[in-house]
């Protein structure tokens, strides 16, 4: 099989290096594995009754496949099924109907809930993941499809080998046509890692590989539909320290279709045709994973970035102070148009009001017009350009000498220059009016994708268009 591998993965296979290991909690299960009564339930559910789906032949044909594969070092700590994979209209309504979470679920956080909704695990490896280390939540997103094309073409460093999408085709027994995508299938998964994956994880990645379609719904052609695994791996795992020498994560894709395949005595064998491929990513160096972990969610936002299967109406938090430099506060903030070497948002912290406008009419019996030109906009030393895939709105409140005063903004990209709108108000005969505007501190968040370092560049102010009215002051400074 022909593979392709990245020069920052041809390195580490040339010179590995390992960091004092990598801290990683995992816990030890019981792995999942072909049983013949379980597979001869899954070939009988697509209508296959022969005497090669039972017992000892049954047996025999997957010690045949497990023999014909080279096997490597590699184990999993996890399995998993991509929902969204193939046709999203017919992904089950929890994928589809995906919604964003509370606002209070934000960052990070989110996209964990995300993961767990689209990414179902339904094979175990010899272990499971504990409390500390948490890769699988970075390993799946990393290998999204369009994330790993996007770490492929822009990080030097990225440790990618994959396994090109192959075409199969040729005249099989329909048993023969299935050992043989099960075959094919952990070749590509053993070709895209290079180390190779022991063999009960194998087993386990394959154990329940043959969709389960109702017979009822196939008359006499099979076609198993888009299928995948994705396979978090895991590297020299020392159980007593809990470290290990390297994470990764392999994907493979496949579709098999096979040609009148219930047909055993006219046509005993039948035009076969499996479409595969596999992508993998290992690391040795935790930060580097970090790294690319992190230029993902920071470019294509937390929310999106497993693909545009969500409705997006982004909030972003206003914090009460100045937050650390970090992939949540990014999460959390106003995203800025990037380029390939950095990406921005502009964070919002400590909201407040300032006094505009002051009417004294308590003396008079006329009611008084205030008007007034007003500047809404950001106040920074470089334009701040918003991005137009998204609509962010800003909602939050402020509460200054008892009083709540609330505020909503929604951050299209016409907020990229400032604003001047006139604003009037009426003040009775005989009263007084306040006239306040909300304003909120605002910083602008870099993340350098190349080195993965986040740092603040430029701080100012937003002036909203959002407006308060009182008839006694909020504090005491005059105008």
């Amino acid at each position: 099989m022909n593979v392709i591998m990245s020069d920052a993965r041809k390195e580490r296979q040339a010179n590995p290096f390992y960091i004092d290991g990598i801290p990683i909690d995992l816990v030890p299960c019981e792995p999942t594995r072909i049983v013949p009564s379980e597979l001869t339930k899954q070939l009988n559910a697509i209508g296959l009754n022969c005497s090669e789906t039972r017992g000892a032949k049954l047996a025999k044909n997957i010690e045949e496949v497990a023999e014909a594969v080279g096997v490597g070092t590699l184990t999993t700590f996890g399995v998993y099924q991509d929902k969204l994979c193939g046709d999203f209209d017919k992904a089950s309504d929890d994928v589809r109907g995906i919604k964003l979470p509370d606002s209070s679920v934000r960052g990070t956080a989110l996209l964990n809930e995300l993961l767990d909704i689209r990414y179902e695990q339904i094979a175990n490896g010899k272990w499971e993941e504990g409390s500390a280390g948490k890769f699988s939540t970075m390993l799946r997103t990393i290998q999204n499809k369009e994330n790993y094309k996007y770490l492929k073409e822009k990080m030097p460093d990225f440790p990618y080998c994959e396994y090109p999408e192959d075409t199969i085709s040729g005249e099989y027994a329909t048993v023969d046509a299935i050992k043989n995508m099960f075959r094919q299938a952990a070749a590509a998964c053993t070709a895209a890692t290079v180390e190779g994956i022991d063999r009960v994880t194998l087993e386990a990645i394959f154990s329940n590989a043959i969709e389960g379609l109702n017979e009822s719904d196939i008359e006499s052609d099979y076609d198993s539909g888009d299928c995948n695994r994705v396979i978090t791996l895991v590297s020299g795992y020392d159980p007593g320290a809990k470290k290990c020498e390297g994470v990764g994560v392999v994907t493979c894709d496949w579709r098999l279709k096979i040609k009148n395949y219930k047909e055993k005595k006219s046509e005993p064998k039948h035009k076969t045709e499996l479409t595969i491929s596999a992508r993998s990513a290992l690391y040795t160096d935790p930060d580097a994973l970090r790294k690319h972990y992190d230029a993902v969610l920071a470019i294509h936002r937390v929310a999106s970035v497993l693909g545009n299967s969500f409705d997006i109406i982004d909030k972003v938090t206003v914090f009460d102070s100045l937050p650390p430099a970090d992939i949540d506060t990014f999460s959390q903030s106003l995203l800025c148009v990037s380029d390939e070497n950095y990406a921005e948002a502009m964070v919002f912290y400590s909201s407040d009001v300032q006094k505009i406008g002051y009417i004294d009419n308590t003396g008079s019996n006329a009611e008084v017009k205030y008007v007034k030109s007003m500047t809404s906009g950001f106040m920074t030393s470089r334009t701040v350009d918003i991005s137009t895939e998204f609509n962010f709105e800003l909602d939050s409140e402020v509460v200054k000498a008892g009083i709540k005063v609330g505020f909503n903004v929604s951050l299209t990209d016409q907020w990229s220059k400032e604003q001047t709108e006139t604003i009037e108000f009426n003040v009775p005969a005989g009263s007084s009016a306040f006239l306040y505007q909300v304003i909120i501190q605002c910083a602008r968040l870099r993340l350098d994708t190349l080195a993965g370092k986040y740092s603040y560049i430029d701080h100012g102010k937003f002036l909203t268009n959002s407006y308060k009215t009182t008839d006694k002051p909020l504090y005491e400074n005059t105008l």
